[in-house]
């Protein structure tokens, strides 16, 4: 900024130096003051502390914020990384009390509001979460994850088409034609089979009468591109996109380019053949809860749901060992017909739902390669989800899976530990299996069904069965995963 005022002090009409100033000032707001950055600590020191957060190191980054702060008492980031590191570790209370601090100095750093919000709504409280993103969205308009996490929170208090509008605005800034985010890490990486699973796609697209001139190009560009690269043995492992590769791609890579409708449907979305009655006495039967049943969907909620999942361009997520890829809610997953399953399922089964509001939502589509010949392409491991009830339902037809008796989800007759943290219950494998040994590896294996779903207790430890389905992009294995209310609840 300094530089330039020098500029402009010589040549008021540069164009360069006032654009760049007024930039500056507009982004000024949602960063230290200049008195602050002066009395921050140097970039290395920082660098290290974030390095701590983002390695899941929360006792050594609360450590370090702390001893930052005694010399530099007011910066900000080490005030907002003490925050994350607190929550992190399951310190709400303190962690509010760190964002409000980081607020109290600069009113204006939208990121504190935001993750004051996130702390809000973790500790219950809604209004007061809302009330943050919104001060947040405010001081930045762009900022992308206060719109989603405001999505999650309306959604939470009932608001659901006012979720839908923060979900959509969260989508179009992270995946839209101009990103806010051009070096989104989804944008610079890759793996085999992501891209045979767009280019099975566009095809799919193509051939179902969807801009079919304009899908087949891409078939060929991608195809192309494919080719040329220099793919690792592991179909799933990640690498970068090389500059060239990514040019080719980057108007479409990863973008939503095609996003169908999926609204409400006038009638229900559940079958009128379910014995509610006979359903909820089985999940209660279970030691922890669980019951699976099949029929679940309408014909009409079920085909609109594939039609849904099979023709959007909203499968980003293929960060996984498996190979597999994922849609969430920020990512164009968000719709009225998901919201109406979930909402008739709570008035349904009110006795297992209680008043649990939807949580989370997710869908992942898998490779039909997965356990061909040792193929890495597997399932998901073993892990719990922070949630109080977790439904799981599959759409992908029968006649795709060519083993009637596996294909499903195996869930344990045990739960993860309440004072496990998140990171150790979703991930930790190694100690998850160490825990299922030490209690029997008691397990129901419960067999893939087209239209079937599955109800249990989130902390039980659950798990992909292993599978066999056809080739072929309308063949892969999909499944929907809602989450409902707070773990241990």
């Amino acid at each position: 900024m300094e530089l330039y005022n020098a500029v402009l002090q010589h040549q008021p009409n540069h164009p360069i130096a006032k654009k760049r100033l007024r930039k500056l000032q507009k982004e000024l707001p949602q960063t230290p003051s200049i008195k602050e950055k002066m009395s921050s600590p140097p970039q290395d020191e920082i660098d290290a502390l974030v390095n701590l957060y983002h390695s899941g190191q929360m006792i050594k980054a609360e450590q370090a914020s702390r001893e930052l702060l005694k010399p530099y008492p007011q910066a900000l980031v080490a005030i907002n990384v003490l925050g994350a590191a607190l929550r992190g570790q399951g310190k709400l209370q303190e962690a509010v009390q760190a964002y409000d601090k980081a607020i109290q100095l600069n009113p204006d750093y939208a990121e504190a509001h935001s993750n004051l919000g996130v702390t809000l709504q973790e500790l219950g409280r809604s209004k007061g979460a809302e009330a943050s993103y919104r001060k947040a969205i405010a001081l930045k308009p762009d900022y992308a994850d206060a719109h989603s996490n405001l999505g999650v929170t309306l959604q939470e208090l009932g608001k659901l088409e006012d979720a839908l509008v923060q979900y959509k605005k969260s989508f179009e800034l992270v995946r839209g034609k101009n990103p806010v985010d051009p070096q989104h890490k989804s944008f610079r990486l890759i793996s085999k089979a992501k891209m045979k699973h767009d280019i099975e796609q566009f095809e799919y697209l193509a051939a179902s009468g969807y801009e079919s001139e304009k899908f087949q190009a891409l078939v060929t560009v991608y195809k192309a591109v494919s080719s040329e690269i220099n793919w690792p043995t592991n179909d799933g492992e990640i690498i970068p996109l090389t500059d060239k590769y990514q040019k080719l791609l980057m108007d479409t890579y990863n973008r939503s380019i095609h996003v169908l409708e999926a609204p409400e449907l006038p009638g229900p979305t559940l079958s009128n053949t379910l014995d509610i009655e006979k359903i909820t006495e089985n999940y209660f039967k279970h030691d922890f809860g669980l019951t699976y049943f099949d029929n679940f969907l309408t014909p009409v909620a079920l085909d609109s749901i594939r039609h849904f999942l099979l023709g959007s361009t909203i499968w980003f997520d293929f960060f996984h060992k498996g190979g597999y890829i994922g849609a969430y809610l920020r990512d164009g997953l968000a719709c009225p017909l998901f919201f109406q399953i979930a909402e008739e399922m709570r008035t349904t089964f009110p006795k297992i739902f209680k008043n649990h509001p939807l949580k989370q939502l997710w869908a992942y589509k898998y490779d039909s390669r997965a356990y061909k010949n040792d193929s890495p392409l597997t399932g998901i491991n073993a892990h719990a989800d922070y949630a109080a009830v977790n439904v799981n339902f599959w759409v992908t037809p029968k006649a795709a899976n060519l083993n009637s008796l596996s294909g499903g989800l195996v869930v344990y007759n045990t739960v993860a530990p309440l004072e496990w943290d998140s990171k150790t219950f979703n991930n930790d494998t190694e100690k998850i299996l160490e825990h299922l040994e030490d209690n029997n590896n008691e397990k129901s294996v419960i067999p893939y069904n087209e239209n079937r779903i599955v109800i249990f207790n989130s902390n039980l430890i659950h798990e992909t069965d292993k599978f066999e389905f056809k080739e072929g992009y309308e063949n892969r294995r999909i499944n929907v995963t809602m989450l409902f209310g707070e773990r241990g609840t």
